[in-house]
Parts: structure tokens; C-alpha cells; sequence
């Protein structure tokens, strides 16, 4: 049985195709990953409501309830990290570029080879491994976020965080890499009825890049324009993005 950190590793697997179904399912089984498998999106979002994998293979095109519906869901959670593989017919350029965007970590056309799927899977988990949250607490190389504390642990010194700057940073680090829409960040950390402005999202997140920055983390904050936010690892060298302006910090 395939583990990680001791724990079988565990795969969340939807196609609605039977044959296909059938196949990779063989395949995953085969390798000893423990498989959740389901025919349609309904009975994977009954799933998700009480489980969580370590890493999911979604089919685009299924019934009851779609792949890119279901990729949201798991991109709404906040309790933990999962990597998403989208796997579909679909090859135009344009569906590719959409779902990737939409925060799935790899895309395979099929049919595809045995080997390639395996080989993308190990790469994920591996990426992943690090970022995987103990409880309440999440580790990206060799710092922490402790959601009980609101706080970054950079090298073993705590920084505490206000409230809403923690919120950020645990939902982008979710998503590290990944562009996070401005209005699900709203969503998340302000509530899907809270009456917020824009202009207090781009306050909040001045204030973590200072909070980062004073941390010592390697981290950045970058702003895709018109779009939302990105969280990486690097200092910020990409020129297609375009950073609020900063504003004087101020208590949470």
C-alpha cells in the first residue's frame, strides 16, 4: 500500500466512462494507492462533504454534477491541500488554459498512457507532500502556518498575524502558484454575504506582503490584473502582474 507520512495514500478517482473507469481504477489499484472511485460528480461532492484525498483525477464531462464544479469545491475547502488532475477529451488550447487557471495542477487528454498518468501522479504528490496540513497547521518547506495561532513560523519564530492577513495567506498558500480569484477570496475569508470593498482586499493584502517581508519569508503576494491573486514561493519577476499600492499598515 503506497503511504504518505505513514497514511495510505489516497486517491479520489471520477469517470463516468465505464471502460475507462475501469482501466485507470486497475491501474491505481495495482500501484497499492487506497482509490475512492465514483461514476458521476453527485456521489464525488456527497464525498467531499465528509472526506478528503491526497490527490484527485476528475473527468470533465460528468453527470449530475460537472468536473469544473467539483474542482471548485475543492478549491472552496480550507482544510487542506489537494492536487488535481483533469483528465478529458477535450484538447483545444483554450479548455486547457480555463481549467488550469480554475486551480486543477495538471491536464491529460485522453487516452493516455499508464505511465504518464503514474509518473504526473508521483510528481504531485511529491510537489504536495511538504504543503499536506497536520490538523491545523500547514508546512510549505521550512515554514509553517498555524491556524490556531494566526501565525507564520519562519525557522521557529512565530509571527503573529491579524486576523484577516492570516486568512489571506492560508487560503493563497492553498493554492500556491494558482491565481485565486478576488472574489473568492472575498468569499472565503469575508463570507459570501459580507458587504466588502475591493479597495479593503487590496488593504489586507498590502499589509501581509509587509507582514511577509518583515517575516523574512521568500514569499510574494503578486496581483494578476483584473483578476485576482497568486501566491509563490519567489520574489515577484513576473511583468504581468500589477501590484495594488502599498498602504500605511494599520492594527486588524
Amino acid at each position: 500500500m503506497k503511504s504518505l507520512a505513514g497514511k495510505p495514500v489516497r486517491i479520489l478517482f471520477v469517470e463516468d466512462d465505464v471502460a475507462h473507469h475501469a482501466l485507470v481504477n486497475s491501474w491505481l489499484k495495482s500501484e497499492g494507492y487506497h482509490i475512492d472511485a465514483f461514476h458521476n460528480g453527485l456521489e464525488a461532492q456527497q464525498f467531499l462533504a465528509e472526506h478528503w484525498a491526497d490527490l484527485a483525477i476528475l473527468d470533465w464531462d460528468l453527470p449530475g454534477v460537472s468536473g469544473d464544479k467539483l474542482l471548485q469545491k475543492i478549491r472552496s475547502r480550507s482544510q487542506s491541500i489537494m492536487p488535481v488532475i483533469f483528465q478529458t477529451v477535450h484538447s483545444d488550447e483554450a479548455d486547457i488554459v480555463r481549467i488550469l487557471d480554475a486551480g486543477a495542477d495538471d491536464y491529460l487528454v485522453k487516452p493516455y498512457d499508464r505511465q504518464v498518468l503514474l509518473a504526473r501522479m508521483r510528481a504531485l504528490l511529491r510537489r504536495f507532500a511538504p504543503m499536506q496540513t497536520q490538523g491545523r497547521k500547514m508546512l510549505i518547506d521550512d515554514c509553517a502556518l498555524d491556524q490556531q495561532a494566526r501565525s507564520l513560523v519562519v525557522e521557529g519564530k512565530a509571527h503573529r498575524l491579524g486576523t484577516k492577513e492570516f486568512d489571506i495567506l492560508w487560503h493563497l498558500a492553498r493554492h500556491m502558484g494558482a491565481v485565486v480569484l478576488r472574489q473568492d477570496l472575498m468569499s472565503v475569508v469575508w463570507g459570501w454575504n459580507a458587504a466588502v470593498q475591493s479597495r479593503s482586499v487590496d488593504m489586507y493584502v498590502s499589509r501581509l506582503r509587509g507582514s511577509l517581508k518583515a517575516a523574512g519569508v521568500g514569499w510574494t503576494v503578486q496581483s494578476v490584473y483584473a483578476t485576482g491573486y497568486r501566491l509563490t514561493l519567489k520574489p515577484d519577476t513576473d511583468t504581468g502582474t500589477e501590484a495594488p499600492p502599498e498602504l500605511p499598515d494599520a492594527s486588524s
